[in-house]
């Protein structure tokens, strides 16, 4: 096979040829390379088989899959170092370049390209003064940019290297191969045939190189003048900038004016245009990466996106809305007729300054979902915003914007979210906002929940007034004691009473049990729960005003119901629910009620209390004992239940006395206890209780069982109001008791009070104990001491 002899090297003229892709490989350089594809390794096997020759050439493209037309005609005669093989087939290989070569034809194409080559030497003498004073130049333009690039830096090692050759061909491969030169000006160098049209380009090329690195040098200058003692990040970004703006980049531009035409469209009021406008100006002057520029970016980015004249137009229906009510809730209809007359007003007058309403009662009984269903009956967006643990006054006003991380309160927020300004916005749990030394949240709400002042509404953060008078707010609560009074003020209370068990049950048959079948993926009518057994659920499993665990109970029960449809392999049948089955459903009765007592007893009174989950039973015992006159109170009493036992007993030892029963009281304790002795129990409404169970021990007058009485008692026997009646009868009437015997204030409570209440017990009025006893005490012989 024919051959050439090149620099003492015999190289065939046929040779294997390896593609190179981004890479140009130049006489007497060293490079290393990663050999892959399946005719790259065929080659190099053949290759390393023979005289480990092989032409390297250059792609015109990145293509795995080429042909000889993807491919420079001029490429570089290389011997293969050494290879190094990897798991997945492919070569490491170190590869010295040996001569340049042209292709002449293609021999073969398959396992691997065999090309016929000729050598590509330059017949002109490098000795001439004028080609050694142009390799003397090309050296000292390379010595240059060494020293003055920064990155990519050229090693110490090359430049000293440089400076000790004098082969013209390994000055230009090492040149070439160091500077930021794409593929194809390194292609056009190789494929020069003479060394000194090599060198002119090379000249050129670090001539331009040269001229950068000045501009560069001349651009870091202008931003060290500008930027002072900013950190490093920052002044390579503002390098960046000038660059950009030395290329005609004008990107922060467009941003900036798509900016400006967000703030023209947003509808502002002036005053807020007019501060938008202020801050944009600020954030133009603005360097890009200065730390307020995102502060500033965010706060227009707010001041944008609030509905400062977005509104939702009310749909005022007074039958579609009260359609709407019924639909979600039972019951209700203190509220229902509250919010009728809202809607009523509104469409008579056009707008009126929205009420706050604050809906107060034990939980479970609907006030959050309520607020749900007004918004759909306004066909109004809703809002909701838990109060409940809330300490920071920032919470609800914002934070300023001096602060790291500042954002607008709750309730602009809840605007925000909305994106119109007459939403229905649901304040939760209000009555559980919190104080710390960050500020009163409760406080914060006092100019938001003002109508008179709503109007113009000041958010720490936004600093411009937002106008609230179209917001209808709803608050919900479960007791007013921890609500501040100049709140309280501002809210129309609207008490939400506890449920009666037919009013459960009606609940439970027309709200819970179908959305829990639908819920578990059971049809309308597959499963058939009895009114006594959703009366056991109700009675025997759950001790709540409202119905919250009542719906997690009946839930239970269909996925009970599912799963064993489920098992058995038949979904479509149908199941009835038995009282025998609720054991095995829910366990056992969990609720141990308290029921009067089954005759009547001497000492032993029942009287009526409150609770945020209703009303209860509240039994009260008294006995006697020798001792030396002292009052021994039991059962966890707060201070007001204490005073009150005191006026009980000093108006029942008085009343003693009258009526002739002269008790030596210092020789005897007497010991009042309240059953459920850990739970807390406070309060002014047991007066009469504990006056009459008194009495009947200093009489020996037994008092009756099927009596419950409630009301405060002074020291001149007077019996004075109390709260909580509706509550107090309701557990009454479950208890089994048929008298309760109220003070004469409270009968206008009755009004309010449930029909099954009214029908199955019977309330007396009194204005005195004597007219409790009355009622209270059974007739019997009393027995005087003489």
């Amino acid at each position: 096979m024919p051959e050439f002899r090149i620099n003492n090297t015999t190289i065939s003229d046929h040779l294997p040829l390896i593609a190179l892709k981004n890479t140009v490989l130049f006489p007497k350089v060293v490079i290393p390379l990663i050999v892959q594809r399946p005719k790259s390794v065929a080659a190099l096997e053949a290759a390393v088989a023979g005289d480990r020759m092989v032409l390297f050439t250059t792609q015109k493209n990145v293509e795995d899959d080429i042909s000889e037309n993807d491919l420079f005609s001029v490429g570089t005669v290389g011997r293969v170092i050494s290879v190094f093989r990897l798991p997945d087939g492919s070569a490491k290989v170190d590869v010295e370049g040996v001569c340049r070569a042209r292709v002449v034809e293609y021999a073969g194409f398959s396992p691997f390209f065999q090309v016929q080559i000729e050598p590509m030497v330059s017949t002109e003498s490098m000795d001439t003064p004028e080609n050694s004073a142009l390799l003397r130049r090309v050296l000292e333009q390379f010595k240059h940019v060494a020293e003055v690039r920064s990155f990519p830096a050229i090693l110490p090692e090359v430049v000293y290297l440089m400076t000790q050759l004098r082969d013209p061909e390994q000055i230009i491969g090492l040149v070439a191969a160091n500077l930021n030169l794409d593929v194809r000006q390194q292609q056009d160098i190789l494929e020069m045939r003479e060394h000194s049209d090599a060198m002119r380009q090379l000249n050129v090329y670090l001539g331009r190189e040269m001229e950068v690195l000045e501009a560069e040098k001349s651009i870091a200058r202008e931003t060290k003048k500008k930027i002072g003692r900013m950190q490093k990040e920052f002044f390579l970004r503002e390098q960046l900038k000038n660059i950009e703006k030395e290329l005609g980049v004008d990107e922060e531009r467009d941003e900036l004016d798509g900016l400006r035409a967000k703030i023209e469209a947003a509808k502002m009021p002036p005053t807020v245009h007019e501060k938008a406008m202020k801050e944009f100006g600020r954030l133009a002057k603005m360097p890009p990466m200065s730390p307020e520029t995102g502060f500033i970016r965010t706060y227009l980015d707010w001041l944008i996106e609030i509905p400062w004249n977005e509104t939702t137009k009310d749909k005022i229906d007074l039958a579609q809305a009260k359609k709407v009510l019924d639909e979600d809730h039972a019951g209700l209809e203190k509220v229902k007729d509250r919010i009728l007359e809202y809607l009523a007003v509104q469409k008579q007058v056009g707008k009126v300054k929205g009420p706050i309403l604050c809906f107060y009662g034990p939980p479970g009984t609907g006030k959050t979902s309520i607020g749900q269903s007004i918004a759909r009956a306004l066909d109004r967006k809703f809002v909701r915003v838990s109060l409940g643990g809330m300490r920071d006054e920032a919470e609800i006003r914002g934070h300023r914007r001096t602060y790291v991380g500042a954002m607008p309160g709750r309730i602009v927020q809840g605007v925000h979210t909305a994106k119109v300004r007459n939403p229905v916005f649901l304040l939760d749990e209000i009555d559980k906002l919190g104080m710390d030394f960050r500020g009163d949240p409760s406080a914060a709400l006092l100019e938001a929940l003002d109508p008179q002042q709503n109007h113009a509404f000041s958010d720490h953060y936004l600093e411009m007034p937002l106008d609230l008078s179209d917001v209808l707010f709803i608050a919900t609560a479960n007791s007013l004691e921890t609500i501040p009074p100049a709140l309280r003020d501002r809210l129309e209370i609207i008490d939400f009473p506890g449920y009666t068990e037919q009013e459960k049950l009606r609940i439970a048959k027309g709200f819970l049990l179908p959305k829990a079948l639908t819920d578990h993926g059971l049809k309308k009518g597959q499963v058939n729960i009895s009114d006594a057994v959703l009366l056991a659920v109700i009675r025997d499993y759950t001790r709540e005003s409202g119905v919250r665990e009542l719906s997690r109970l009946i839930g239970t029960v269909a996925r009970k119901v599912i799963r064993r449809l489920v098992e058995e392999g038949k979904t479509s049948r149908k199941v009835s629910v038995t009282r025998a089955d609720l054991e095995k459903m829910l366990g056992p009765e969990k609720v141990v009620h308290d029921v009067a007592e089954r005759s009547p007893q001497v000492g032993f009174a029942m009287g009526l209390a409150w609770t945020p989950v209703g009303g209860e039973l509240l039994p009260i015992e008294v006995a006697r004992m020798p001792g030396k006159g002292k009052l021994i109170l039991t059962g966890q009493l707060g201070e007001v239940m204490r005073e009150s036992a005191q006026a009980a007993l000093s108006y029942a030892r008085a009343y003693a006395a009258r009526e002739g029963v002269l008790e030596d009281l210092a020789k005897e304790d007497l010991h009042i206890h309240l059953p459920s002795g850990a739970i807390k129990k406070d309060g002014p409404s047991a007066g009469i209780a504990l006056t009459t169970a008194l009495v009947s021990l200093f009489l020996k007058r037994p008092i009756r069982h099927d009596v419950a009485m409630t009301g405060e008692v002074t020291l001149r026997g007077k019996v004075g109001i109390i709260g909580g009646l509706k509550e107090k009868a309701l557990a009454a009437l479950r208890a089994g008791i048929t008298t309760i015997i109220i003070p004469t204030e409270n009968q206008r409570d009755l009004a309010d009070m449930p029909a099954e209440a009214k029908k199955k017990l019977r309330f007396v009025p009194v204005k005195t104990v004597d007219e409790v006893f009355a009622v209270a005490l059974k007739g019997g012989r009393t027995e005087k001491k003489k």
